[in-house]
């Protein structure tokens, strides 16, 4: 089968990226799925490679010039390893950061000091309920159980540099 008619019969260009965008099915990533009995594969974009220039070199993958996961343009993909797949990621800023920890994050409403209050003082001692630990900080008590348990703050240890303070 000729990739074009295959692809034509199954894409509508976009008139604004250039993009020839996948009808059929596409999963929850947003690639375009198929499945041809002459070809293993069963991404869209890979399906098409496939039928215009045979099989794909193990170890390569079809990348998106476009960044259009269902994108099946000739034009717009090309081999690449994965070291590739993520430079090109990180060239074109779609890394994703790890969120910021503790205090760093943007959205605390703590910070380490307080937490390691909280954790080696308050808490280890018995002198506050974790309610009322949550109503003076204003957290959810939820907020203070994860602190107790380790499942948020977890950074925040015995050892922890301002400790000696």
């Amino acid at each position: 089968m000729n990739w074009y008619d295959y692809a034509i019969e199954r894409a509508i260009p976009e008139p604004n990226s250039g993009c020839l965008l996948w009808l059929g099915y596409v999963d929850d990533l947003g690639y375009g799925r198929a499945s041809l009995a002459s070809v293993r594969e069963n991404k869209a974009h890979r399906i098409i490679w496939t039928l215009a220039h045979g099989p794909i070199p193990p170890g390569m993958k079809v990348l998106h010039r476009c960044d259009v996961r269902c994108c099946v343009d000739l034009g717009h993909l090309f081999l690449g390893t994965q070291a590739d797949n993520v430079a090109d990621m990180i060239a074109k800023g779609r890394m994703n950061v790890p969120p910021k920890r503790g205090s760093q994050n943007g959205t605390a409403m703590l910070d380490e000091e307080h937490v390691w209050a909280i954790r080696h003082f308050m808490l280890r001692d018995r002198l506050f309920s974790q309610a009322e630990i949550a109503r003076s900080y204003g957290v959810s008590p939820m907020t203070i159980s994860r602190i107790a348990t380790g499942q948020s703050w977890s950074h925040v240890t015995e050892n922890w540099p301002y400790a000696a303070l």
